[in-house]
């Protein structure tokens, strides 16, 4: 695909894929191929590797890449591959995207650098993406998550980012409806804002952004895509009712649980987990009986 057909892609619904373990912590490509043949020619418009459900902060940077070549093997266009290449240094982002690019991924999602999070103020950040987005074939998604990193990027600094040649997209995963939308007030016409927050999934969409990248997707794809085109259809009811079953999977499976619990959901549905990776325990009997429940309230009376 061209840089523009893949930045033309960076709209609709996106699961951010686990990355199944075994009880070794070694990864278990089979069951990561098996979930993503699953996926594949369903109507979405592309996947995400080593995000933060697929807990990249514990992959080593071969494994990351050996997930990108397992993906490529199996996602055609016009889905696309997306990998999270975002490392702490400059140096490191840029060598670890360029591996990426040569395996196969379409586009990029570079994590705000956060361990000396007082000097990652606008100035730092912009200088920061115009050398990996400057350095890299492919087009650069940048990710703020500040729940985890700590670093709250500043609408009007995500903003200046918008403005750099080959910086893409936005996935903002704070959750926060108010701040995303000052950020769709602060970038460039037709810039891309993926949202990673499931609760406001339908709120976003009607806000200006683009689709969503969802942990969610790995195990209710239908649920996603179905808002997701209720709301292009103008069915507003309708997408409301399919918001408010992803928000109840949310509250009950990954803000309490987070990615075990959403390997926990995989397992449940027909697709494969496997375990986390430790310092990440999987879910005990109690709390699994607790997300199948979730599952089939969530699921009562939908027909896909």
């Amino acid at each position: 695909m061209t840089r523009k057909e893949i930045i033309r892609s960076l709209k609709g619904v996106f699961p951010a894929l686990v990355t199944p373990f075994n009880r070794q912590g070694k990864i278990e490509e089979g069951l990561f191929r098996e979930n993503l043949q699953k996926l594949t020619g369903i109507g979405l418009s592309g996947f995400l590797v080593a995000g933060s459900t697929g807990e990249a902060p514990y992959l080593a940077e071969s494994e990351r890449l050996r997930l990108v070549e397992l993906a490529r093997e199996i996602v055609r266009p016009p889905e696309i591959v997306m990998a999270g290449t975002g490392l702490e240094s400059t140096e490191a982002t840029v060598r670890l995207s360029r591996e990426a690019v040569a395996r196969g991924a379409d586009a990029l999602l570079v994590l705000t650098p956060n361990y000396f999070k007082s000097r990652m103020n606008a100035d730092a950040l912009v200088a920061h993406y115009q050398a990996v987005a400057g350095k890299v074939k492919r087009p650069v998604i940048v990710y703020s998550i500040p729940q985890f990193t700590g670093l709250h990027v500043e609408p009007s600094t995500i903003g200046r980012l918008s403005q750099i040649p080959n910086v893409a997209a936005l996935k903002d995963s704070s959750g926060d409806f108010r701040f995303l939308r000052a950020v769709l007030r602060q970038v460039r016409p037709e810039f891309p804002v993926l949202t990673g927050g499931a609760l406001i999934f339908y709120q976003a969409l009607r806000a200006g952004a683009a689709g969503a990248v969802l942990g969610k997707t790995n195990f209710v794809p239908e649920l996603c895509l179905s808002l997701y085109q209720a709301f292009l259809h103008g069915r507003k009811k309708t997408a409301l009712e399919f918001q408010e079953r992803l928000s109840l999977l949310a509250r009950a499976i990954t803000i309490p649980y987070g990615v075990p619990g959403v390997k926990a959901a995989l397992d449940l549905s027909g697709y494969g987990g496997g375990f986390p990776r430790a310092p990440l325990a999987p879910l005990g009997s109690a709390a699994r009986k607790l997300v199948a429940s979730a599952l089939r309230e969530a699921r009562a009376g939908l027909e896909f």
